[in-house]
């Protein structure tokens, strides 16, 4: 064992020394031009030793505010770009999108634990375009639209579950009926099946997967994404290879499953055949196996699952840190206004309330739900503003950042203030929307993902007074820090409770008045929305 221990050790070191040799930067046309500014580096390791371990988004603004919209870094050779500025990282992402759209090697996560079949991480090639052709067909504005009355109808469950489970109490986890929320809308339009309760094991297991998928994404945290050639060495000195293995094997077995169900359990329409449909009217060798497609949608569901829910409980944050701010008295004199207190609002209220849109999109600039973006790499060397930036490096746009930039939307970007949204008419102001992203990798989703918030958020704010939960022991309200998070692929909130508390009794009286949804036929719904796919 001390032999083999040792060899193993031996071939480490030759590797190492063989990635560096190699991995020497080539002379460029544009050499002469600097590297944008950044901190200092120490000779080999670069700006390793400075990279932040956590949150990075905030060392980020740091070096932002330091050193400039453009910063440089140096790890261990690998050049990493940080965007601060609307403007930077649209006329890099956006504008030079055929040099700036590809994704940095992040072999753990792309080829280990995904088998490159992860949209996310794709480069810019014929299988991605693919790929975005056929979620751009199901999730652009138009088939977005077609939707609604699933988000409608699983809104209200929603509200029906907060009314009964917070009545009298200290408070229930703000986690749970979100998540459960918004995993039964998407689950309903791709598979054709609703999610009932929090604990479903369909739902703990994409929440597990999705977890470990944060941890392996992350930017410089895995030593085998610097290296990849050490995936050579043995298992007991690689134990990444068999984790990923595992993550791969438990989410394959779990999206074929899903894909099974809608295809053969449910006799409505649903996303699943839709695309089906699409896939089998393809000819020649770009045709997708179906078991790619079944990957890809579920890929759809997590990228749904933790935006939305992530930010549905940021509002929820929001409600409880910055309510003293008076965007909640503002938006319930704009919702009596138009909606009365019969009814509860409808999306077809949208039009007429401009202060609701406004706080969703104060919600996704607040707290955006991946404040450090998912990274670019530039497959060409290009310059800007006199800065050299090389082929190949990690362009990271910092969302973060670029959320509070004052130049774009306003002084105190750090509050929770909606109106920033709205011009002096009160009309909605056309501002950027980093959270979705830049260029030819912007979130298909979008559109789905602001519907899902608008009905939820008007509906949450016409019924509920949204206050921190209670001690048990001592009856205090127990303070929510809007700071406290975690760290990863997305932002999410830690855990707290929180009293949904009816607004007045005309607000019980209308919500069991529509009542538990579960004996609503979900499936005439997507039928209906079958019938509108055929007109498109």
């Amino acid at each position: 064992m001390h032999s083999t221990t040792s060899a193993a050790l031996i071939g480490f070191l030759l590797l190492i020394s063989v990635y560096f040799v190699t991995r020497r930067p080539k002379a460029s046309s544009s050499s002469s031009l600097p590297l944008p500014p950044g901190p200092k580096p120490l000779p080999l390791i670069g700006n390793v030793h400075q990279a932040p371990k956590s949150h990075g988004w905030r060392a980020y603004r740091e070096w932002n505010e330091q050193y400039g919209p453009i910063v440089h870094l140096n790890m261990l050779g690998q050049p990493v770009i940080i965007l601060s500025t609307s403007e930077v990282a649209h006329d890099l992402l956006a504008k030079r999108g055929a040099i700036f759209s590809d994704r940095p090697r992040l072999f753990l996560a792309t080829e280990l634990a995904l088998k490159g079949l992860n949209i996310l991480m794709m480069n810019y090639t014929d299988q991605f375009r693919h790929h975005q052709r056929l979620q751009v067909s199901v999730l652009n504005a138009t088939p977005a639209a077609a939707y609604l009355s699933v988000q409608t109808l699983e809104s209200q469950q929603l509200l029906h579950d907060l009314l009964l489970g917070s009545s009298g109490g200290a408070g229930i986890d703000v986690q749970a009926p979100f998540q459960r929320t918004t995993a039964s809308i998407i689950h309903t339009l791709l598979y054709g099946f609703r999610i009932r309760d929090p604990n479903d094991p369909v739902l703990r297991s994409v929440v597990k997967l999705n977890e470990e998928f944060s941890e392996f994404i992350q930017v410089g945290a895995h030593i085998v994404d610097q290296f990849p050639v050490l995936n050579h060495l043995p298992g007991f000195l690689a134990p990444w290879k068999a984790t990923a293995e595992n993550h791969y094997n438990t989410k394959y077995a779990l999206r074929m499953e899903n894909f099974r169900r809608a295809l053969e359990d449910s006799d409505a329409w649903n996303i699943s055949k839709q695309l089906k449909k699409t896939v089998e009217k393809d000819d020649g060798r770009d045709k997708m196996p179906l078991d790619e497609l079944a990957f890809e949608l579920g890929t759809m569901i997590d990228a749904a699952l933790d935006g939305t829910t992530d930010s549905l409980v940021w509002f929820v944050v929001a409600c409880i840190t910055q309510g003293h701010q008076g965007f909640i008295a503002k938006a319930r004199a704009e919702l009596d206004a138009v909606v009365g207190r019969d009814r509860l609002p409808r999306p077809e209220d949208k039009p007429q309330l401009p202060y609701i849109t406004a706080i969703v999109d104060e919600v996704l600039r607040w707290r955006p739900a991946g404040p450090e973006g998912a990274p670019h790499l530039n497959r060409e060397e290009t310059t800007y503003n006199g800065y050299r930036i090389p082929k190949g490096s990690v362009v990271v746009a910092n969302i973060w950042t670029i959320a509070r930039e004052e130049a774009v939307f306003g002084p105190d970007t750090d509050d929770f203030i909606p109106e920033r949204w709205l011009d002096e008419k009160g009309e909605l102001r056309a501002l950027p929307a980093p959270a979705f992203g830049y260029g030819r990798r912007t979130c298909p989703g979008r559109y789905f993902a602001r519907n899902v918030l608008w009905i939820i958020v008007a509906r949450l704010l016409w019924s509920f007074e949204i206050n921190a939960g209670l001690s048990e022991e001592t009856g205090e309200p127990i303070p929510v820090d809007p700071e406290a998070c975690t760290y990863g692929l997305v932002m999410r909130a830690l855990p707290f409770k929180a009293r949904f508390i009816p607004r007045g009794p005309w607000v019980r009286e209308v919500i069991t008045r529509e009542g538990d949804t579960y004996s609503t036929d979900h499936t005439a719904l997507l039928r209906q929305i079958g019938a509108e796919f055929s007109k498109l």
